[in-house]
Parts: structure tokens; sequence; C-alpha cells
């Protein structure tokens, strides 16, 4: 009985002192971080709030209200946050010290990629290997590829005008009622399949044809050769979901994946990482058997005089992970989004058209990337559209280096995680002017060149986003032979796109009645 007693008494006291020791870090402020307002009252405490709303999905719209007071707000323990363009500056501008946070290191595999690679050196002897392959000297590489990818998607629009059907995406939040929905297609999920049949031609000329096919069912293998099927898509996305719910607390994160290792989400994680494996094996079959292919994967074989890069396996996998997560996923947001806005409001969509109808001819299937590269009001839409609605809401986290990081006048100490969100930073007001509405016109006014350094939809620095150059390729071509060639329909006017975060901000299914252009007629 003692025993017991004393077994019980020992147990509360270890979870007394574990409940009292934020509070005494708290009040102990080792780090002056008490300063700065929370982004609730528990954050200063605890990852926990963080997590909680990353789990929701709303995580970026919960440190959005707290910065509408706030400028600088404390999202946890040890993370603050900046919605000020010389926060992003001092965080993530060239020849900032700041480093990459201690979330890449809990998700990064045996070998790092482009996006989590933490030394400088490496970094820069990664992207110049990759630099050509995403350079704007190089598009013209690539541009067939986005042209037969439209070209798929203008042929099954073609034939969902004359017999629409509306196919819902599984992983995405149910958005409407399903008897509304008799006579519109889902544009999210033609979005979905055009942005991964792209850039999987572009990256390992994958030949999947998921348009042709009309879902994201791709053939892969395990580990041990076994073959199945999995949705591409949900693979991502899932294992998006149950990782961004938990890796903010950095510490613990390989506790609660096992904690959690019953969830199906963690099933997903698997998928995709059996899928990139596959695709990079079959690729590389192909370069061992002489095939000479002009695509991403090359670049990482061989530099441009034909010398083998010697790279392991390990890391031909890592980069080609990011590049079918981050080439696909933020490509087909900001297609669906774009649509949405455009819809939402109908003189942009036409003020749209009536540029592009001056370019194209009324018979041109696809437009020719030549013809609309430099136009203005196109490039404000897509990115007026990114602006409102950015792929990415919270951007990457850094770490301040061990001797400590001033930001925007404040001096934070060494090893304390900190970030720009671009959702906020995109909704200054100070900056960008009614910030909650679609204003295209704003990017072409007189002083428009002082609105980049707040724009970060793409990040900043040395680090920003090496594919920014492909996904307007695509988002140009997509768009304009969108707009000219078919008429669209949302449910209704006060109809609303529902959005959920994980690590990207995710728009639901997009239900759009269309039409051929009556001006165009058929060819």
């Amino acid at each position: 009985m003692l025993g017991w007693i004393t077994t019980v008494v020992s147990v509360s006291f270890f979870f007394l002192l574990f409940a009292l020791k934020p509070i005494y870090d708290y009040l102990r402020d080792p780090k002056g971080l008490r300063r700065f307002h929370g982004m609730n009252w528990l954050a200063p405490f605890t990852n926990i709030p963080y997590m909680y709303y990353s789990s929701q999905g709303r995580r970026f719209k919960v440190v959005h209200e707290a910065h509408k007071k706030h400028t600088i707000v404390r999202v946890g323990p040890n993370s603050v946050s900046f919605n000020d363009v010389v926060g992003v500056r001092d965080i993530y501008g060239h020849g900032s010290p700041a480093l990459k946070d201690e979330f890449y290191n809990v998700l990064a595999g045996t070998h790092r990629h482009l996006a989590d690679v933490q030394n400088r050196e490496e970094h820069s002897r990664k992207r110049r290997v990759l630099a050509g392959a995403y350079s704007q000297a190089h598009l013209i590489q690539w541009e067939h590829v986005v042209a037969d990818r439209t070209s798929a998607l203008v042929a099954q629009y073609d034939r969902l005008c004359e017999k629409p059907e509306y196919v819902p995406t599984p992983h995405a939040d149910p958005s409407s009622d399903p008897k509304q929905l008799e006579g519109f297609i889902n544009h999210r999920l033609w979005s979905t399949l055009f942005g991964i049949d792209a850039i999987c031609e572009i990256g390992m000329s994958a030949g999947l044809r998921l348009l042709e096919n009309g879902n994201d069912m791709v053939d892969v293998e395990t580990m041990d050769g076994k073959p199945y099927r999995c949705s591409y898509r949900e693979s991502l996305w899932y294992a998006h979901r149950v990782q961004s719910s938990l890796v903010w607390s950095t510490g613990w994160f390989k506790h609660l994946r096992g904690l959690t290792k019953w969830h199906p989400f963690w099933r997903h994680e698997e998928n995709y990482t059996n899928m990139v494996i596959t695709f990079c094996k079959r690729r590389l079959q192909r370069y061992q058997a002489g095939e000479k292919l002009d695509d991403f994967y090359a670049y990482l074989l061989e530099d441009k005089y034909g010398n083998a890069n010697m790279l392991p396996m390990g890391e031909l996998v890592a980069e080609c992970s990011i590049m079918m997560n981050a080439g696909s996923d933020t490509t087909a947001t900001a297609l669906t989004n774009a649509l949405y806005n455009l819809l939402k409001h109908p003189d942009c969509f036409q003020a749209l058209r009536r540029e592009l109808d001056a370019v194209l001819e009324p018979g041109e299937v696809v437009a020719a990337y030549d013809r609309i590269k430099h136009l203005p009001y196109l490039r404000a839409c897509l990115d007026e559209s990114m602006r409102l609605n950015p792929p990415n809401t919270m951007n990457v986290p850094r770490l301040t280096p061990p001797e400590g990081l001033e930001v925007m006048g404040e001096w934070i100490p060494g090893n304390t995680t900190v970030h720009s969100p671009p959702y906020s930073m995109h909704r200054n007001p100070s900056i960008f002017p009614d910030p909650e509405s679609f204003r295209p016109e704003r990017w072409l006014a007189e002083d428009a060149q002082e609105l980049q350094p707040h724009f970060i939809t793409f990040s900043a620095g040395a680090r920003g986003c090496i594919g920014r150059n492909i996904t307007y390729l695509e988002q140009y071509v997509a768009i304009a032979t969108l707009v000219h060639r078919y008429d669209f329909e949302l449910i209704s006017p006060d109809w609303v796109l529902p959005q959920r975060e994980a690590f990207t901000c995710s728009p639901g299914d997009l239900p759009v009645r269309i039409s051929r252009r009556q001006i165009l007629g058929k060819e």
C-alpha cells in the first residue's frame, strides 16, 4: 500500500513539475521575449496553440488576427513572427545570417534537398547545379511541355462543355451540396492534374498523362518491389496534414509521431516516399539505357558539359521529392485561386479577356507564350491573386545565429525561431490599401515597383523559390488559354472558395459552369 502511494505521489510530482516548467521559463524569460505580445494568452508558454490551429488548417488566420493588433507577435515560447518588410529583409534578405530552422532537421530525410539544406556552401553548390534548369533563359525548353499539357486540359474542357460532370477531389473538404453540382465541373481537380502532369514531365519526362486519365492515380512500388497504385495528391496532402500538425514542437516531434503512428495519414507519407523513389528509379533506368532527355533530372545527372555529377541516389531522390512536391501543389493552388478571383470580379475577367483578344487569334487553341509573356494585366491578375491567396500563407521559419540577430531594431537572442507570414504581409493596409480586395490595377500604378519588396509569395533573398519562372510560365499559358476560350460561372456571386492550410494553403473544390465562347465558335 505504501509503495502504491509513493508511486502516485512521485508521478503527480513529476507532472506538476512538467506543468509548472513553462510558467517558470516564462517568468525567468532568459531571452527577453516576454516583451512581445503573444498570439494568444497561452502561446508564450507552449507550442500547443500553434499546433492546434495547424491541425485545424487555420493557423495563418489566427496569426493574422494577432498581427492586426501587433507588428511583432510571439507565436510560441521560442518563436516570433514579424509583419513588416524590414523584418523580411533582416530574416530572409541577402546576407542575413539567419539559419534554417530546426523544423527542417526533423522533417529531413537521409539526404538534404535545396529547400532544407542548412549549410550555406552546400546550398550554393546545389543551387549552381539546378540554376540552369530553372533559369528564365531555359524556359523555352519547357514551353512545349506546358503547351502540350494545356492542350490536354483544353481537350477535357471542350468535352465537358458538351457533357459536364462534377468529380470531387477526395482530399478536399466539401464545399457545396452535391445535389447543386449538376451541370458543373470541378476546376480544382483539373488544375491539380495539370500541375502534376506538367512538373513531372518537366522534371523527369514521366509522361503520366493524368489529364487524359481524369484522375491522379499513379503506379508505384514498395521498397521491396511490390507494385500498387496510389493517389499522387492524397499522398502529398495528407502527409502534409499530419506533419504540419506536429512539427512545430520540434523537440517532441519524434515522440508525437510514435504516439500517432496508428493514424492513417502516416500511410500517405509512405506512399509519397515510394512514389518519388519509383519515379527516380524509372528515370535513372532510361538514362542508363542511353536515352538523352532534356529535363530537370538531366541537370542532376550531368553538368552542361556532359560531365557526370556523381550525386548519390539519396540526393537525387531528395531533389526530385521537393520538385514533385512544391512544383505541383503550388501551381495547382495558384491556378485554382486565379480563376476563382477572376470570376468573383467579372470586370477584371473581362479586362483580361480584352487584353488577350488583342494578341490571340480567335481560333488559337493554346495561348502561345511569346504572345502573352509581356501582357501587363495578365501578370497583374496573377500577382494580385497570389498576393491575396499566397500558396504558402506562412513563410518558412528561420533560426537566429548563436550570437543573435537584430530584426526590425529588436535584438533577438541566438537560436530563436523567426519568420514573416506572407498572408499577413500581403494584407498590411499601409502597403496594400484596401488589402482584402482583388485589385490587379495596384500592380500597374506608377508606384507599383515599391510593392515588390512586400510581395513575398516566393519568399525572399538567396533562398527564394528557385522555381518561380516555371510556375509563371504554367500560369501564364493555362489562365490565358482558359479565359480566351471559355465562359465560366460560379455557383453564385457570393460563393466563397474554402481554404485549408497545411504547409501550403490549399483551396477546396471549385465548381464552375463552363461553355465555349460564342464569338469563337468551333474549329
